[in-house]
């Protein structure tokens, strides 16, 4: 069961009012982003997803997915995700869209520090689920202790990539020494 945005969900007397009361939560995106926007097209060729840096009314700018029909006809809006990033791929049995967000900084993720995840959103939207990036497997330092080419943490996601059927999710990895080559297999439910 989908359960829609706060406002519209069921609240007692006492949480409707909590619900209506603003919260002033910085959401940006990290210094690993390359600030580009990203396109991606579903494989049948009936929507495409677009994901460019939107700035909020403090001007923190951010990713918000946005899917579009065909016909260029807005379809749905993410709400905004602290720390998702620019990568950006949508799963050719066209049930998911993956992209990656980054944790412990200034309008990133909260309460997961030093967290990266592969995050999954619906077509319209919602967030699907994700599972965890696990830099120290992959031999990389998860936080130098200066800003080099390879960002803050050592290591970014440069791009995600699907395989034609859907069961292996492909992350490119860099970091400096360079690439590092992996992928994820996952299941046909996922």
């Amino acid at each position: 069961m989908g359960l829609g945005s706060k406002k519209t969900r069921f609240h007692s007397s006492l949480g409707k009012a909590a619900a209506q009361i603003p919260t002033a939560v910085v959401v940006g995106s990290s210094s690993d982003d390359d600030t580009l926007p990203r396109i991606n097209w579903r494989s049948d060729g009936t929507a495409f997803v677009v994901s460019p840096l939107s700035p909020d009314s403090g001007g923190a700018r951010h990713h918000v997915l946005r899917v579009y029909d065909r016909n260029a006809i807005l379809q749905s809006t993410s709400e905004p995700v602290a720390g998702l990033e620019h990568s950006l791929v949508w799963k050719p049995s066209g049930n998911l869209i993956a992209s990656t967000q980054r944790f412990g900084f200034e309008g990133g993720g909260s309460g997961k520090e030093e967290r990266h995840d592969v995050v999954f959103f619906e077509r319209n939207g919602l967030r699907h689920g994700e599972f965890e990036l696990r830099p120290s497997e992959l031999g990389v330092s998860p936080k130098p202790a200066v800003t080099t080419v390879a960002g803050t943490w050592g290591y970014k996601v440069r791009e995600l990539s699907w395989n034609c059927d859907s069961t292996v999710l492909g992350v490119w990895i860099e970091c400096e020494g360079g690439d590092i080559g992996s992928s994820f297999s996952l299941s046909r439910s996922a």
